[in-house]
């Protein structure tokens, strides 16, 4: 009974994967791997250990960024055992073929025996010419049938772009996104980002790319496409500025922080507010993020963790912004009693709940 519902679970999001190709349902990047690692997670049985192959694609950098985050999805789903990218790599480099280049079914199917895994999940990028098609299978390793399989339609948009290394070229023009009250079942609704009052409002701004140097001379990690909520762009401060600093030297709980993209500004002065009236501290992480001045720009705040994993994700794993390999700072906090929060490990980008006492690396960013 307990697998005719994993099977009835796993087919409801997999059609609503499979069934978006009108141009009115286009999705985002981040909504599409969201959507890929949620198919996956209800199709197949806890415990069940997973490979993340090879996607195929123009870059190695748009493929990295998949399987990375597919990734992040599944082990934070605590569901899966997903075999470690080191274990892929080793092979990849021993058959000598590319994580975004083509492999044949009964490749697939040898290298997840040779990795101990039970099924292997590959897939593809299609340029359609408007948009593209974001497609994955799940392969069990045993019989080579195909365990679920989607299909979805992903707009082109300036982080796709960048991906795929088509920053500045002639790429193909982004389609339409699709009004917020017109939102389908396809994509997980997200929460509103709070507005950020404290930055003016700039007009005629320029626009920039991923990797850009922003205007306070940190780096640009995030493009969210527009100006709604009063910023469209997250820039993450240069190494000179980085500093240690403790979440809170005492047990203070912080109520309604969120993880979201969007959400670290809120965030930063909720843990402030909280701070000055509950315990009288000062000297901590987010403190020291809305006190930093740089460059004649006093609007920084301390990450979210969606907004850290996206600074490890984009610039780190490009070697970009001299991050060290050691834990950051998020400005989220955990149930654990008070006495731990989260942190993010930039050696291999994995989370975990710190004691909030603890020194850990902190990288303002800001939102423009």
């Amino acid at each position: 009974m307990k697998k005719l519902w994993i099977l009835a679970i796993a087919g409801i999001v997999s059609g609503c994967l499979t069934f978006t190709y009108g141009n009115s349902n286009l999705n985002d990047l981040d909504a599409a791997i969201r959507l890929t690692g949620m198919d996956i997670n209800a199709t197949l049985s806890q415990g069940t250990k997973v490979a993340l192959l090879n996607f195929t694609s123009s870059s190695e950098i748009f493929s990295d960024y998949v399987l990375e985050e597919i990734s992040i999805i599944l082990v934070r789903g605590k569901k899966l055992v997903v075999v470690d990218r080191k274990e892929i790599e080793h092979i990849r480099n021993e058959m000598h073929f590319q994580m975004s280049g083509e492999v044949d079914d009964q490749s697939a199917q040898k290298i997840g025996m040779m990795l101990g895994a039970q099924y292997i999940v590959s897939g593809s990028l299609v340029n359609m010419g408007d948009s593209f098609r974001f497609r994955t299978k799940v392969i069990n390793v045993n019989s080579a049938a195909i365990e679920t399989q989607s299909a979805i339609n992903v707009r082109s948009d300036q982080q796709i772009r960048y991906l795929l290394g088509q920053a500045g070229e002639n790429a193909p023009p982004p389609a339409a996104a699709p009004e917020a009250t017109t939102q389908t079942a396809t994509a997980p609704a997200q929460p509103a980002a709070p507005s950020s009052p404290a930055a003016p409002a700039q007009t005629g701004i320029r626009a920039y790319n991923i990797g850009d140097i922003g205007p306070a001379g940190g780096l640009i990690f995030y493009d969210k496409g527009n100006n709604n909520s009063g910023w469209r762009y997250l820039e993450a401060a240069p190494e000179e500025v980085e500093f240690q600093a403790v979440w809170s030297a005492r047990n203070t709980f912080v109520e309604n922080l969120q993880a979201e993209i969007g959400y670290g500004k809120r965030n930063t002065q909720l843990i402030i507010e909280t701070f000055i009236q509950t315990s009288g501290e000062w000297d901590t992480a987010a403190q020291k993020s809305d006190d930093l001045e740089f460059n004649g720009y006093a609007d920084w705040f301390l990450p979210s963790r969606d907004e850290l994993d996206q600074m490890y994700g984009i610039l780190k794993r490009r070697n970009l912004g001299d991050f060290k390999n050691e834990y950051y700072w998020a400005s989220n906090d955990s149930h654990d009693w008070g006495y731990r929060t989260s942190a993010q490990n930039f050696r291999d980008g994995s989370t975990s709940n710190v004691a909030k006492e603890s020194r850990l690396f902190v990288r303002p960013i800001r939102q423009f």
